[in-house]
């Protein structure tokens, strides 16, 4: 009776689910003018009314109610609907007919090129069509278990489903308590509909915004589909975003967001309407509240509303609209995102303590080296991050690829050995080398030929053009030249605000929102091409984009799709593990060992060592208790905890716990192997604390 009760209520959610994506398609197609352009804007309707809704549950101790969700989004987009009728008329957008004129668009273009530019572009689709299949195979047949998100990330979201609300936790790791509440909003909601592989449906999503608004802002600043359209696969087939869209890491939905945002900045130059003046402040307010790194991207987006916003005067008329907008997007998806939080815990003001505590700063900041180490750091990582770009990303992750790249990096060393910048001064993490660990440039590519042969050539094009032509440069011209000093700035921004971190390659993919655009160029020069052996240079170029992009997506580390064991023979406690392999033993036992909904302490390691997602079981039935906080003494094992799991070294071992495994002795992960024990709890003879409250029911 119970399991009818709860396939009635998930039945009910799901009816309201599709009546919110009614909803906001209805919305988008209000203020929508193509196709582009109504996927950009049916994304921002759909982050813009489950964020608000998730702060709301939380307060409500109902995050973990499907139910509740369901009735919230569907109240939101409603008063969504009632706003744009208010500031924008019906653009009379039809999907059907959108659809239509995007097959004639792409019919006329085919035509039009010649047989050696239709083998270029061929093999991109062809490669984005592989891609895609394999990153739809992976997000189907994996659960997420990238490291952080073992330590961090998705153990934020498993504390606020099994407690009901986000409130503050007193974390093992501090990412748990300090990192932004705004993604997990989304990730809650997608577990709410498609169950633990919707942690990282947002991340899929957010990979196709990202390219999806690379064209879009290159069709709003060209108007040339064929170049637009070149912008937009490559975009799609850049290593770094490939790898991302599959996992839970927060950058990638970062990257969506400063796309569409950027994407209204050049919507409301060509057509300075209120409707884009309130969705530029929307979705400003959305991108502040996702992550505090937002502030490492404010000098250049300053840069492009200059050129897109300040100098229109229909902006000004309008002013008093944009700010009492703004304001309420930083009140509704800002503040109540943690930031205000983290303050008070630490005590006192500044932009490190937003995201993180002064300890961790310590390790990840500058703010506490001296002005002559800021310039030192600084000075490294321009050369340090330039070493990483030159690179075949993607291609290098297979064994005849790394032999390639290697014969290929002969030169870049002996250029960047002089500079002596390998080795351990400002580094975090790992210190730089010319050859990393492959676990980096597997699971953190950068951006592989594409950037060092096509984004970096174009600016020197379009540097070379504002020296020579200053007076003859195009409208065209001058947004990329905008947006190439954007890019400047950014890359300026992540080599000075922290020490060399080789993870960091993620970073760039936010900085690849200018770059990307500035492809109009190449693929410009594509359109009425006759110099056969330009067409042949660019198919050349084309088959290395597609096979490092293949590459990329098929030899991630986390994901092993070749291996006697890979993702399609994995148990669901072997992907989970497989960053760290040692510790499967353990967790397997445990999860025999332990009943499904059995209350368990945990006393495990800080700062991103042992895993604790897993620990929660398929279907978080369990209730963990946190007894290790960061950088803080152990507490006394609650009263209702019927198990104790820790860490050698935490908790001291007593007659009759039970190891769990035993160290490897291997130097096969960064951090130093756990040894595990679980001890059954004899509540009759203990010290205790208060227990925390809630119970997470699983609709």
């Amino acid at each position: 009776m119970k399991a009818f009760y709860f396939d009635q209520m998930y039945l009910i959610f799901i009816l309201f689910f599709l009546l919110f994506l009614w909803q906001i398609h209805r919305n988008a197609s209000f203020i929508s003018e193509s196709l582009s352009d109504y996927i950009i804007k049916l994304f921002v309707g759909l982050v813009s009314c489950v964020i608000p809704i998730g702060f709301l549950l939380s307060e409500l101790n109902l995050i973990n109610q499907a139910f509740a969700w369901g009735m919230g989004v569907n109240v939101l987009a409603f008063l969504f609907n009632i706003f744009f009728r208010q500031i924008s008329d019906n653009k009379a957008f039809s999907i059907s007919i959108a659809i239509k004129e995007l097959r004639i668009k792409f019919i006329d273009f085919w035509k039009s090129q010649l047989i050696i530019s239709k083998v270029s572009f061929g093999i991109l689709i062809v490669g984005l069509g592989i891609t895609t299949i394999i990153n739809l195979i992976i997000l189907f047949a994996t659960v997420p278990n990238e490291w952080d998100s073992m330590t961090g990330h998705l153990v934020k979201c498993a504390y606020y489903l099994q407690n009901g609300n986000m409130n503050r936790l007193q974390g093992t790791t501090w990412t748990i308590d300090f990192y932004p509440n705004s993604l997990p909003t989304l990730q809650i909601f997608g577990y709410h509909v498609f169950g633990e592989k919707g942690f990282k449906v947002i991340h899929y999503i957010c990979y196709w915004l990202f390219a999806l608004s690379a064209y879009g802002i290159a069709f709003k600043i060209s108007k040339n589909f064929t170049a637009a359209l070149f912008v937009g696969i490559i975009s799609a087939l850049l290593p770094t975003a490939l790898v991302q869209a599959t996992t839970t890491e927060s950058d990638i939905v970062l990257s969506a967001y400063l796309g569409c945002l950027t994407y209204f900045l050049f919507s409301f130059k060509e057509n300075p309407t209120k409707l884009n003046i309130c969705l530029i402040a929307l979705i400003s307010g959305i991108w502040i509240g996702h992550k505090v790194t937002f502030l490492l991207i404010a000098p250049a987006i300053l840069v492009v509303v200059v050129h897109t916003v300040l100098f229109k005067k229909e902006f000004y008329k309008n002013i008093k609209l944009f700010v009492v907008t703004f304001i309420i997007a930083i009140c509704i998806y800002t503040l109540p995102t943690g930031y205000i939080g983290n303050v008070r815990e630490v005590g006192k003001f500044s932009l490190g303590s937003l995201s993180a505590p002064p300890m961790v700063m310590q390790w990840h900041g500058v703010e506490h080296y001296s002005g002559k180490d800021k310039i030192k750091n600084m000075s490294l990582n321009i050369g340090r991050y330039s070493s990483e770009f030159l690179n075949f990303d993607g291609l290098r992750s297979s064994q005849i690829g790394k032999k390639f790249n290697d014969v290929f990096r002969n030169l870049p060393n002996k250029v960047f050995e002089k500079l002596q910048i390998e080795d351990q001064r400002f580094t975090v993490v790992s210190y730089f080398s010319f050859e990393h660990p492959i676990r980096f440039y597997l699971e953190r590519p950068y951006w592989g030929i594409i950037g060092f042969g096509i984004v970096f050539p174009i600016f020197v094009f379009l540097l070379v053009k504002l020296l020579l032509n200053f007076k003859k440069i195009t409208s065209i011209e001058k947004s990329l030249m905008v947006l190439s000093l954007a890019a400047i700035l950014h890359f300026l921004s992540l080599c000075y605000s922290a020490p060399y971190d080789p993870i960091k390659a993620r970073y760039f993919l936010n900085m690849a929102v200018w770059c990307m655009p500035l492809l109009l160029v190449a693929g410009t020069s594509l359109v009425g091409q006759k110099s056969i052996f330009t067409l042949i240079l660019f198919t050349i170029y084309a088959l290395l984009i597609s096979i490092s992009a293949i590459c990329t997506v098929l030899f991630v580390r986390i994901h092993p799709i070749f291996p006697v064991k890979n993702i399609f023979n994995m148990s669901r406690m072997e992907q989970l593990t497989v960053a760290r392999p040692h510790i499967y033993e353990a967790y397997k036992k445990f999860d025999e060992i332990v009943p499904k909904n059995a209350i368990v302490a945990l006393g495990t390691q800080q700062e991103h060592e042992d895993f604790e997602y897993p620990l929660w079981g398929e279907y978080f039935t369990r209730k963990l208790i946190p007894i290790h906080p960061f950088r803080s003494a152990v507490k006394p094992i609650p009263a209702e905890a019927q198990y104790l799991f820790y860490s050698k070294g935490v908790i001291p071992y007593q007659e009759g716990d039970i190891l769990l495994n035993s160290p490897d002795n291997h130097a096969d992960t960064p951090v130093e192997e756990s040894q595990f024990f679980l001890r059954r709890i004899n509540t009759s003879n203990r010290n205790v604390a208060p227990s925390l409250k809630g119970d997470f029911k699983k609709w």
